[in-house]
């Protein structure tokens, strides 16, 4: 049976280097967060979290199998790297934290270096050079992610190989990624789980005049509880949510003003992450009996979703869902609605949100292993927003759901 913990990055890598050969190329570098984690197995705290540290680790992917893939990190980061990516090649440089032992630093005084207030830009440069040279990646065409690079780590990789043609891999390596192996789809089933938990515990928590703020909160408990003392859940990071109540639809932290009253809509986008995996996905709540307006268009979106879902069988055109749902939404009372997109891929991208979408223009064929948020939702200000969001992995037979609660509308009791 597979495990949370039976990754293994070998079948990323030889689906990396394939395309890397088929495409002339020397090799690849990494530098997004989401690719530098896929490419070795390692999820650096410090790229996945600050953003002005990106850059500081990158990994490359050398096109010849005969020379390792190599990791340029912080050593601070070394000892985690080593346990979470035993076959990867480390290369560290010294950051501003002093990694000596109690002992240690009670020794009598001896000369020693200073470390740097952050890192020392020129040590980044020697190992990017070296790394290059060392694994054959400084001459002819080698692969990158050109548009989220920051221009620091363009010029660094420009005065390290000066002799390369920079080529952009950001649709091959969201390629290889689209189709999940057993272990990622068992981690985003998990991060579900646990965010159907925060969805159920805030509605249990839910009262009378609480603002999206405070729902928002009752989520992060309810999600903060159930993770605790779970060993299923130990590989929980973090979540996100993005709720809403009544006609208060934009997308934010959660609004303070206003408050929770019978027959609003309370609706829920949200996810957690477990072991670099991360969902999406959201239920509507009504808290108390919901207008006769409410019901009837989510009656509507939520067969539309499920047309979609249905729509996702291997072979067909990722498309035709976005067609087909929008369609019923169009011949059953609401020909107007207008939506870019039903659905998207997912997997590790901070954002959870990866290509392709499923929109009326996307000609991908589905194929078994691809895993998709699918949703049609509305973000109606009269009657109160609405969601009805899945996670589907797609079988030989269509979409298996990873969510697990009911799609009717739920009632919940007002409590004050």
């Amino acid at each position: 049976m597979t495990t949370l913990t039976d990754a293994s990055t070998d079948h990323a890598i030889a689906q990396i280097r394939a395309r890397l050969q088929a495409r002339g190329l020397a090799g690849y570098v990494a530098f997004t967060p989401s690719n530098l984690f896929y490419a070795t197995g390692f999820r650096s705290y410090f790229v996945s979290e600050w953003w002005r540290l990106h850059g500081t680790v990158l990994a490359f992917v050398p096109a010849d199998e005969a020379k390792p893939v190599t990791l340029m990190l912080g050593d601070f980061e070394e000892k985690t790297a080593a346990a979470a990516a035993p076959g990867v090649d480390l290369r560290t440089y010294r950051l501003w934290v002093d990694l000596s032992t109690a002992e240690q630093m009670g020794q009598p005084s001896a000369p020693v270096a200073q470390r740097p207030e952050q890192w020392d830009a020129a040590e980044l440069d020697r190992i990017t050079t070296d790394a290059l040279r060392d694994l054959g990646m400084d001459a002819g065409r080698v692969a990158t992610d050109l548009p989220h690079m920051t221009i620091d780590t363009w010029q660094r990789l420009q005065r390290a190989a000066p002799g390369v043609e920079w080529v952009d891999f950001t649709d091959d390596v969201y390629e290889v990624r689209l189709i999940k192996q057993e272990w990622e789809v068992e981690r985003l089933r998990t991060a579900v789980e646990l965010s159907e938990r925060g969805m159920v515990g805030a509605m249990e928590l839910a009262r009378e005049g609480m603002t999206a703020g405070d729902i928002r909160a009752a989520y992060q408990l309810s999600v903060a509880q159930a993770a605790m003392g779970e060993p299923r859940f130990a590989g929980y990071t973090d979540n996100w949510v993005l709720p809403t109540i009544g006609g208060t639809t934009s997308a934010g932290y959660g609004a303070t003003a206003g408050g929770l009253q019978e027959g609003d809509l309370v609706k829920f986008d949200c996810g957690t992450t477990v072991l670099g995996y991360r969902s999406d996905g959201g239920r509507t709540f009504a808290f108390g009996q919901p207008s006769a307006e409410a019901q009837r268009l989510y009656d509507v979106l939520a067969e539309a979703q499920r047309i979609a879902r249905d729509s996702l069988v291997p072979g067909a055109r990722i498309g035709d869902a976005f067609v087909n749902a929008i369609g019923h939404v169009h011949s059953h009372g609401y020909p107007t609605f207008n939506r870019g997109h039903v659905g998207h891929s997912i997997g590790i991208d901070t954002f959870h949100e990866e290509p392709p979408f499923i929109g009326p223009a996307c000609d991908v064929p589905v194929e078994v292993g691809m895993v998709f948020a699918v949703e049609v939702p509305t973000y109606t200000p009269d009657v109160g927003a609405i969601m009805i969001e899945d996670l589907v992995v797609i079988r030989e037979h269509g979409a298996e759901l990873l969510h697990t609660l009911p799609h009717d509308l739920a009632v919940v009791e007002p409590r004050r």
